[in-house]
Formats: structure tokens, sequence, C-alpha cells
């Protein structure tokens, strides 16, 4: 919007100064020659701006597509909030797991791959535990009862 007023202040200024300028000149061959110099120079004043507020649309829209560019697409996006759904709900039930036989880590951390065919598998469970808590022979059987695949046990 502030190019169409750019160009709107150019031409009236443009319209402005010429105007004064005829005004001033009595003889009718140089006054003929204002017009035409005035004329061309209106012209110019037109253009210029018109130009200047196209060039700098193209170039918003070429950074707007550059921007959109980035993102997911909405199936993409929607995956990966599965993904991580499903994450958050298998730490929360592996800490209730942990909880439920006196073990209380520090942090869980569940790493899961999509597949091909569009499965969620756990790649990795990782638990975060301090030393005087540690009872890693009960934590990898539950672990290994429950999810079906053996943790890393990381002391703090």
């Amino acid at each position: 919007m502030s190019g169409i007023g750019t160009v709107a202040l150019t031409v009236c200024c443009a319209s402005l100064i010429c105007s004064l300028l005829s005004n001033f000149v009595n003889d009718s061959s140089l006054k003929r020659v204002l017009n035409l110099v005035l004329g061309a120079f209106v012209v110019c004043s037109l253009i210029l701006p018109v130009k200047t507020a196209v060039s700098d649309f193209r170039q918003d829209v070429d950074s707007e597509i550059e921007y959109s560019q980035g993102y997911a697409t909405p199936d993409e996006a929607y995956n990966q909030r599965i993904v991580a759904q499903t994450r958050e709900n298998l730490e929360n039930t592996l800490e209730a797991i942990l909880n439920q036989n006196g073990i209380y880590p520090n942090k869980t951390e569940i790493i899961l791959s999509v597949n091909s065919d569009n499965s969620i598998i756990i790649s990795r469970i990782c638990i975060y535990i301090d030393e005087s808590s540690l009872q890693t022979d009960l934590i990898n059987e539950l672990i290994l009862q429950g999810f079906g695949i053996m943790p890393n046990i990381i002391t703090e």
C-alpha cells in the first residue's frame, strides 16, 4: 500500500512543479519546448514509482514462496504429530511401569522410527537413573516384557 502512496505523491509533486514552471514562461516557442520537457518529466515520474512498486511486489512474492517451502505438507505435519504423541504416550507408560515397581528414574527417553510402510517402531529406550536406585536386572526384565527391547540404562 505504501507503493501506491509513493506513486500518488510523486505524480502530484510532478504536476505541481510542471504547472508552476509553465506559468512563468510567456514565450510561445519556449513554452512548447518546456511543455515537451515537462511532459517527458511527468511520464518518467509516473513510470519510475510504478516500476519500483512492481519490482518490490515481485521480490515480496518470491521471498514468500521461499519462506513457505521450508514447511512440511499437511500430511507430513500430521504424521510428525502422530509420532510425537506416540512417543509421549510410550514415555508415560514406561515411567508408570517403572514407578509401579519402585523405580523412579530421573528421565526416560524413547526414540521412534518410521518404516517405509509408515509403521512406527521403537528404536531405542534410554533410562536415566541415579546410581543409588540402580536395579539393572529388574529394569531390563520390565522393559523387555513391556516393550520387547533392551533399554540403555544411563546412571547419573
